[in-house]
């Protein structure tokens, strides 16, 4: 075990979780300009943001399976002494059951091979019971000094696991910690950087897609209200056209009624002299026709 925990020093330190300084660059003026833009949101920076706290959460997740991984190999290698010997008890008690089992068998054939009159064949089953007898006194005595070395094994234990304790894997940053370790430990742990760097990773990504997801439904929302101006827009247009088309059909109508009627009141006044005229022609007919008479 405490080869297999210097092993792991770099990562019970953090040491190898420091990231590396990035390409972009930070603003804080810059950053409360975009906060304060009509364009916030519509830049896409959330999401590539998301996305790339969202492969830094993964990886440390994958580093908190494989480190669980590496506990459990490591705690079921060193088995404790009560499940180890209690394995050997076990069996050495069934063995014991089988012959004891086997004994009582062999007597029953003894007896019914010497009511028949066999006795060779019964004497060989009387010789196997007993070496069976003998078998089971020394599982016996095997079961006894099993039980002795498994309470000294167990009394071993208790002083070494009182200096060395079982470890855990936190499961925010995927440190080894040790299991019931001292407050003062475990806070210094939980207001370490590298745990609260992790939080807040954790933390952010659940804000970040609520965010992201509210800024969505706000651009469908948007997207379907522009839709909905558009289309009253172009009934308006078209209502405006019909309109203006049904003014032009009216005018033309108007203009083709009073056309008709100034015809009809030119035709009517033409008539009217013409008529006048052939009368006044046919007055001055009948005045001519009346002076020659008179002549």
């Amino acid at each position: 075990m405490t080869d297999y925990m210097a092993q792991m020093l770099n990562e019970l330190m953090g040491s190898q979780r420091d990231a590396m300084p990035g390409e972009s660059i930070h603003d804080e003026n810059l950053k409360k300009s975009y906060q304060s833009s009509d364009r916030k949101g519509k830049m896409g920076f959330e999401q590539r943001f998301l996305d790339r706290i969202r492969r830094i959460h993964e990886d440390v997740h994958r580093k908190i399976q494989k480190h669980e991984d590496r506990l459990s190999v490591t705690q079921r290698e060193s088995k404790s002494a009560e499940e180890t010997f209690g394995e050997k008890i076990q069996e050495n008690e069934q063995r014991r059951e089988q012959l004891a089992k086997k004994v009582e068998d062999l007597m029953d054939e003894a007896a019914v091979q010497g009511a028949k009159g066999n006795v060779e064949a019964a004497q060989s089953a009387v010789e196997k019971a007993d070496k069976a007898k003998f078998e089971m006194e020394e599982l016996l005595t095997e079961l006894t000094n099993l039980r002795t070395e498994k309470e000294r094994a167990i009394s071993m234990e208790e002083n070494v696991t009182a200096g060395n304790r079982q470890m855990q894997v936190c499961q925010i940053c995927g440190c080894f910690m040790l299991q019931n370790d001292a407050p003062q430990r475990v806070d210094d742990h939980m207001t370490g950087k590298l745990h609260i760097a992790y939080q807040q990773i954790a933390d952010t990504i659940q804000v970040l897609e609520q965010t992201i997801e509210e800024l969505k439904q706000k651009r469908m929302e948007e997207r379907f209200s522009r839709r909905q101006e558009r289309s009253r827009s172009r009934s308006n247009e078209r209502k405006r056209s019909e309109r203006s088309e049904h003014r032009r059909d009216h005018k033309d109508h108007r203009d083709r009624d009073r056309d008709h009627h100034h015809r009809h009141r030119d035709h009517k006044d033409h008539r009217e002299h013409r008529e006048h005229r052939e009368h006044r022609d046919r007055g001055d007919r009948h005045r001519s026709d009346r002076d020659r008479r008179r002549h």
